[in-house]
């Protein structure tokens, strides 16, 4: 067996000495083993952070702390017109984007049934002043005191007609007539004659045979009326289906531009391309879809209607059978109570007999005590009316007069108020919004009819937290910009700060409210807007860069570099307030002083790896690869 090693053998001289490259094969792993421990020295070297420097200048200026909210722009007022009588709209004189004027005609709805109601209110007024007037003065005319002297003497005509009992011949037969009436009715019903038998047995066999031909031409019609029903929503079915395959094949035109029936044609050397269509074709599959769609609406119109119809159908055999039936049911009650009238029966027509004949004894004998007491009471009456009539006019008649015409008077103002309410005017100056009112349309009184915006001062509402809010005051400076307009910057301010939080999901909120002029800019309400509150402002302030400000704790510190040297000087400063990137300095710590000038050159200090300058000086070595720190790399010679 022959077995290989990884280095080569040694061979030796004919003086029985090694030769020389036998040699450098024993140096080799202890050049591997000094090359490895120089590596790992190396690389942590290479990996650790390098520091970047870059310097600033130490500003002095102003510095401006804001707080920002959004929100959305209202109009200082807005309002919804509607009429307050509903009516039907005569005539519109604005349109969206109008500007219009405190007491402007904006529309009218059809004022003469409103006309008519004033008109009777003033008239029912004069009546009543007239009325109340007269009551007044207290002074009947002559016709009302001849009127109730007529009243009185026909009064006490009727008290002695009625004392004597003296009937006239007319009142005996009238009453005469009444009692053989009565008897005859009791007759019949005791005794019924064959002609009434037959008459009411006819009236059965009528309706019976009413009820069963109601019956015959209901179900005919409801019959009918299924009929239609199902060939309604046949042709529904088929109207789905042609809808349908219209809709797919405009889909199809829509998506491919090509002929949804036939895709693909061969062309002139017979390879098959899209069947492409022009615009005409294009245009016969939208109108097979529209009409379509059309003959689909009328489908379920037309489904619609035969439900409706179907159901009156029903309805009408149902109502027109038991109205049927209930006339068989009165006409053989009818029939009934002719052949065996009840005890009722013939107690009413004994005591209407009876009634007949006590009437007509009391014409021929005279009143009776109550007769002649109830007659008394009309003379009596009769005299006390005639009596008011001369007599001053008292207390209560005078309040009930005044009351009828305060009555009236409020109709009158109601009605003329209402007839004014039928033209709808402009509250204040503002721009019309929105117009839902159209000439010849009705409009009820719930409806708004016109909108009105007043654009004169706009503002926005903003939400900021306890935080924010307990900054912010009224008549703070703000900025306004705003989503759909980077170009305009509107100024404005905090007009007022709400003094209760909402809370929303535990949130707490104060409404801020910031006015602005909006001027000439197209601004327009619903926009949002972002606002920067100006809450504080340091005037000559010592400005440096955030990013110079070194934390350690609770110690601030700066460097700076001093001198045409740069010689850096770390100082422990005290900061104020920070904004847009920018620290106030308001003095040394060991001094206390200002100890810093403007123009001073500060350092910044940023940490960053070497790996990013290493990459880069390897990418520029030629041949690429890791350098190492030391030479070598190549075979000894």
């Amino acid at each position: 067996m022959r077995i290989s090693v990884p280095f080569p053998r040694m061979r030796t001289s004919a003086a029985g000495q090694p030769e020389q490259a036998d040699r450098r094969w024993l140096a080799l792993p202890v050049v591997l083993t000094i090359g490895a421990g120089l590596l790992f020295w190396w690389l942590p070297g290479q990996m650790a952070p390098v520091a970047t420097t870059t310097t600033a200048t130490v500003g002095q200026g102003d510095l401006t702390i804001n707080i920002s909210g959004s929100g959305s722009i209202a109009a200082a007022r807005s309002v919804d017109l509607p009429f307050q009588q509903a009516g039907t709209v005569t005539s519109v004189a604005v349109k969206v984007g109008d500007q219009v004027h405190a007491g402007q005609t904006l529309a009218q709805i059809d004022a003469s049934e409103l006309q008519l109601q004033l008109q009777q209110a003033q008239a029912n007024l004069k009546a009543a002043e007239a009325k109340f007037s007269q009551t007044k003065s207290g002074t009947a005319t002559p016709q009302d005191i001849a009127s109730a002297q007529a009243s009185l003497t026909s009064a006490k005509a009727q008290l002695d007609k009625t004392r004597t009992g003296s009937a006239t011949k007319a009142d005996i037969q009238s009453a005469q007539a009444q009692l053989d009436a009565a008897q005859a009715k009791l007759d019949a019903l005791k005794n019924p004659s064959a002609t009434n038998l037959s008459a009411a047995q006819s009236k059965v066999v009528q309706a019976q045979t009413s009820l069963e031909s109601t019956r015959n031409s209901a179900s005919q019609a409801k019959t009918n009326a299924q009929l239609q029903l199902q060939n309604a929503a046949n042709a529904l079915t088929q109207a789905q289906s042609k809808y349908s395959i219209a809709l797919q094949n405009w889909q199809h035109v829509q998506q491919t531009g090509t002929d949804p029936v036939q895709p693909t044609k061969s062309n002139a050397q017979g390879k098959s391309v899209p069947n492409t269509l022009n615009d005409a074709q294009q245009r016969q599959y939208y109108d097979a879809y529209v009409q379509a769609q059309a003959a689909l609406d009328n489908a379920q119109n037309a489904v619609t209607q035969a439900q409706v119809a179907f159901d009156a159908a029903r309805q009408k055999e149902v109502s027109d059978v038991t109205q049927a039936e209930a006339a068989v049911s009165d006409a053989q009650q009818q029939l009934d109570a002719l052949k065996n009238p009840t005890a009722s029966d013939l107690t009413q027509a004994q005591a209407s007999v009876v009634q007949a004949q006590a009437n007509l004894t009391k014409l021929r004998q005279g009143g009776t005590a109550a007769d002649i007491a109830q007659a008394q009471a009309g003379v009596t009456q009769a005299q006390a009316n005639l009596d008011k009539l001369s007599a001053p006019p008292t207390d209560v008649d005078l309040a009930t007069a005044e009351a009828s015409v305060l009555q009236a008077q409020v109709a009158a103002d109601t009605a003329e108020r209402s007839l004014a309410q039928a033209t709808l005017v402009a509250p204040f100056d503002g721009v019309v919004s929105a117009v839902n009112a159209q000439p010849g349309t009705p409009i009820s009184a719930s409806t708004a009819a016109i909108s009105v915006v007043d654009r004169s001062k706009l503002h926005i509402d903003l939400s900021l937290s306890e935080t924010d809010a307990a900054k912010v005051q009224p008549g703070q400076p703000v900025v306004l910009t705003f989503d759909a307009l980077p170009d305009v910057t509107l100024n404005g301010k905090v007009a007022t700060v709400a003094p209760a939080a909402t809370v929303s999901q535990n949130v707490v909120t104060y409404p801020v409210q910031v006015e602005f002029d909006p001027g000439r800019a197209p601004v327009k309400v619903g926009m949002s807007a972002t606002a920067d509150i100006q809450v504080q402002q340091i005037s000559s302030a010592l400005l440096v860069p955030s990013r110079a400000v070194q934390t350690s704790g609770s110690v601030r510190t700066i460097t700076v570099l001093y001198g045409s040297a740069r010689t850096p000087v770390s100082v422990a400063v005290e900061t104020g307030v920070t904004s847009n990137g920018q620290t106030v300095i308001t003095g040394c710590v060991q001094t206390g002083a200002q100890c810093l000038q403007p123009g001073d050159v500060l350092a910044i200090t940023s940490a960053t790896t070497a790996s990013s300058t290493q990459n880069n000086q390897r990418n520029n070595t030629p041949g690429g690869g890791l350098r190492l720190p030391f030479g070598g790399g190549g075979g000894g010679r």
